[in-house]
């Protein structure tokens, strides 16, 4: 259906157009299966993500509840070690499977290592500018603090006339 549409229509789209038409696709496709089970659809998104917009709108960010969007990703890491989740699960790199080869991490530019630290000391931690300079470089900081405001729009509700 997602390559029809854009061997038809959109052929020089390219590879992050049609992985967020996948994302929307597959999204479509739980929530009817949640109205044939009477069931609500479980997001996956976690903190890391939420704050910094690494989602597809109305793709994998739609959901009836977050079960893990108040943890940062090396928080759920930690869990699945807890949990006895299978080594070869935990290692595999974190993938939105928006296209062959794709990473968060190559995708993002940071690790979720560094990222999870930087959004703890600003956020958790309201660290100031000066202060996460002294830990981290100034472009990393920059990156992490552009991703949240260039995406604050994925974390509300879209805006009505008054």
């Amino acid at each position: 259906m997602v390559d029809a549409y854009f061997d038809n229509f959109e052929p020089d789209a390219n590879a992050l157009r049609r992985g967020n038409r996948m994302a929307r696709e597959r999204m479509c496709v739980l929530y009817d299966l949640s109205a044939k089970y009477k069931a609500l659809v479980a997001g996956t998104g976690n903190l890391s993500e939420l704050m910094i917009g690494y989602c597809t709108q109305y793709g994998d960010s739609a959901c009836a509840f977050e079960t893990i969007g108040n943890l940062y990703k090396t928080e759920v890491f930690e869990i699945a070690h807890i949990l006895e989740v299978p080594e070869c699960i935990i290692t595999k790199n974190p993938t939105a499977d928006l296209w062959e080869g794709q990473t968060d991490e190559d995708e993002m530019g940071i690790t979720y290592k560094e990222l999870d630290e930087i959004l703890y000391l600003m956020l958790d931690q309201k660290m100031n500018y000066e202060k996460l300079v002294s830990t981290f470089s100034t472009e990393k900081i920059d990156k992490v603090k552009r991703m949240i405001q260039l995406s604050e729009f994925k974390r509300n509700m879209p805006p009505s006339p008054e």
